[in-house]
């Protein structure tokens, strides 16, 4: 069994209900009508008047069902909700791959950005959806997994006022009740009015009540936009009352009847009688009928951009002859495209009293009905290391990263963040560093994604220990594909004036970084290729060794060229290194020009041999034959260039250096 209550700003409808075999049974109902202003547009202005009228309704359907009514369904009005639009960008160039919590943080900024157009108003943030999303420009459906470059979140988040919420609560706190399914009034009629193979459809609900008009645009499966315009059946009773001198009770009660009477009776404010036709009425009234539907149209194509595919109208404002064929007029729909819903016409409604008809009763049936169907709630209490929490959302489904958010977490206390401060090529640089979080709902180990429920206990526990910044996290590699493979290489570093090479060695707070932002293709080169291990001046070393051309797309590049960091290349080796390879990883290279030829040769005398000898520069290394190299420091000889010629055939020749004479020393 359930109580729901629809405290309205007409009247408070309350009911008991039970569900069998999918049918809302209506078991009694209670109807009290405010007796006098204690609301104004479904706001609660007066907490004790309202909490004395629930607590009426409340106490006649317990003792006429013999029972404690301790629970309540009830539903907030849905034309305080606004949404606004929030935007964030963030340069994630030098990230390798966008992950879930790169995007978390980036709509965690547009949310901040939303928030901040509110002029400090107390709203409580009940949900919001991603727009669209931009990278470099582009339009993506997602961000997660692509390359960094500059990315781009529009959201569009919904906001509730605190004291709509806190209100409410309280009348019920007076009352002693306690709310175990809060919904929004128009989410409560769209679930129970339209079956969910027509949810898909772009429809249009409009709830014309007593003060205000209200709006809620569905599409696809959800509620995508509210309204409300100040317009409502007060208006057309207030016509009446005005043309006829009639007090706003006797004008109401004429109102009602325009339906199945064509003369009316009834005493005006100078207590004479006076006789109405139901003609000059609508003459009266027609103009107030025509304003607000042009209104109610205006705002649901303001909203929806178009008209929708249909349009079903509740509320007893709208229950006034020739409404529903001005709104399908204003709105170009043909007539049987908008209706007048009430709920003798539902199927999954067995009203047992006899008392609830017209399109007035479909929200407190719709209140019953989502409870039963624990559909539509938008608030439930949980707690987070034992302290309560109060949760607002539109879809009533919140996981646990939402749930530490609302209740008021920064996205660094949640995933653990430490900060490091480094220097940077004599610039500071800020490192968050991330540490594990250990989260349980009700003992069991979860993760942020896992959904929560009304009562659920959630629990965090941070570790002590933070995963370790490394060098790598800080330098961005030039990344080279050598036959489908993916090597990384990083430049040369001074880490506290120290020289390092190992992109793992850990970084802690206040180390000092230098390192070229570029890398000569020369550099790269050594850097890359076969690896041998040779004997250097009688040192053993591993050098790599390999005739590697690097290409920038289609360009092949050279050995002056400089690759910034963060780029990337393709590059192929040949398979037979030779000895020439091998003295480029070594030692710096000078040009000279040898019979009109210009030569790249070796800056410093050196020589090559392994087992069976002395190797000439064209011969090739094997990584199964050892190689010592004799590096000296003194510089080639004219001696070190004939080795080029074949001498033997050369009968008669003279050396020249720059013009002169030379020997071969």
């Amino acid at each position: 069994m359930i109580f729901a209550l629809d405290v309205g700003t007409g009247k408070i409808a309350g009911l008991i209900s039970f569900m069998e075999r999918n049918i809302l049974k209506i078991v009694d109902v209670q109807i009290v009508e405010h007796e006098s202003r204690v609301m104004f547009d479904g706001q609660i202005h007066d907490v004790n008047l309202v909490a004395e009228e629930v607590l009426s309704v409340k106490k006649a359907l317990e003792e006429r069902n013999e029972t404690n009514l301790k629970e309540v369904a009830i539903a907030l009005a849905g034309r305080y909700l606004k949404t606004i639009v929030g935007e964030a960008e963030k340069d994630l160039s030098r990230v390798s791959s966008i992950t879930r919590e790169d995007v978390l943080r980036l709509e965690i900024e547009a949310l901040k950005d939303a928030n901040s157009k509110l002029e400090n108003e107390d709203l409580y943030c009940v949900g919001y959806s991603v727009f669209e999303y931009k990278l470099d420009g582009a339009w993506m459906k997602k961000l997660e997994g692509h390359k960094g470059g500059k990315a781009y979140v529009k959201i569009v988040s919904a906001f509730l006022p605190v004291h709509v919420v806190e209100s409410m609560l309280r009348v019920l706190e007076i009352a002693d009740l306690r709310p175990i399914h809060i919904t929004l009034e128009p989410i409560a009629a769209m679930e129970y009015l339209v079956p969910p193979d027509m949810r898909l459809l772009n429809l249009a609900l409009v709830d014309v009540g007593a003060g205000t008009s209200d709006i809620a645009i569905s599409r696809e499966g959800t509620i995508v936009a509210y309204g409300m315009i100040p317009l409502a059946g007060d208006e057309i009773t207030e016509a009446i009352a005005q043309e006829f001198l009639l007090d706003f009770k006797n004008a109401e009660v004429v109102k009602r009847s325009l339906r199945e009477g064509n003369v009316f009776r009834i005493k005006n404010v100078l207590d004479r009688e006076v006789v109405l036709n139901r003609e000059e009425i609508m003459d009266t009234i027609a103009p107030v009928i025509d304003s607000i539907t042009s209104e109610i149209a205006q705002k649901i194509l303001e909203l929806n951009g178009r008209p929708p595919k249909a349009v079903m109208v509740i509320g007893g404002g709208a229950k006034v002859p020739t409404f529903i064929e001005k709104l399908a007029e204003k709105l170009e729909l043909p007539e049987e495209r908008v209706s007048l819903k009430s709920i003798e016409n539902t199927e999954c409604v067995d009203d047992m009293t006899g008392i609830l008809k017209g399109s007035e009763f479909v929200t407190p049936v719709g209140i019953a009905y989502t409870a039963f169907k624990n559909m539509g709630a938008v608030f439930s209490r949980v707690s987070v290391n034992g302290v309560p929490i109060k949760l607002m959302g539109l879809n009533g489904r919140y996981s646990v990263m939402q749930v530490l958010l609302q209740a008021g977490y920064s996205f660094s206390e949640i995933v653990n963040e430490s900060t490091v401060i480094l220097e940077v090529n004599a610039k500071p640089l800020v490192k968050k560093v991330k540490g594990s979080l250990e989260i349980r709902v009700n003992g069991e180990k979860k993760d942020f994604d896992a959904i929560v429920k009304d009562g659920d206990k959630i629990e965090i526990k941070r570790s002590e220990s933070v995963n370790v910044l490394k060098l790598k996290d800080v330098i961005e590699p030039i990344r080279v594909n050598v036959g489908g493979e993916t090597m990384e290489i990083f430049p040369d570093v001074k880490l506290n004036s120290e020289v390092v090479s190992d992109p793992e060695i850990p970084l802690k707070d206040g180390d000092k970084l230098e390192f070229p932002e570029k890398i000569l293709v020369s550099d790269l080169r050594k850097k890359l290729g076969w690896s041998f291990k040779i004997i250097l001046n009688g040192e053993e070393r591993e050098v790599k060794v390999g005739n590697v051309v690097f290409m920038k797309g289609e360009k092949t590049l050279q050995d002056n060229d400089e690759i910034p960091l963060g780029e990337e290349l393709t590059a192929q080796m040949n398979d037979h290194p030779t000895v020439m390879d091998l003295l480029k990883n070594l030692v710096p290279f000078m040009e000279v020009t040898f019979n009109n030829e210009k030569l790249m040769i070796p800056s410093k005398r050196v020589f090559v041999r392994n087992s069976k000898g002395y190797l000439e520069e064209d011969a090739t290394l094997s990584p199964d034959s050892p190689i010592t190299v004799e590096l000296s420091e003194s510089k080639p000889i004219v001696a070190d260039l004939l080795k080029r010629l074949d001498l033997g055939t050369i009968k008669n020749y003279e050396i020249l250096k720059n013009g002169k004479k030379a020997t071969f020393s």
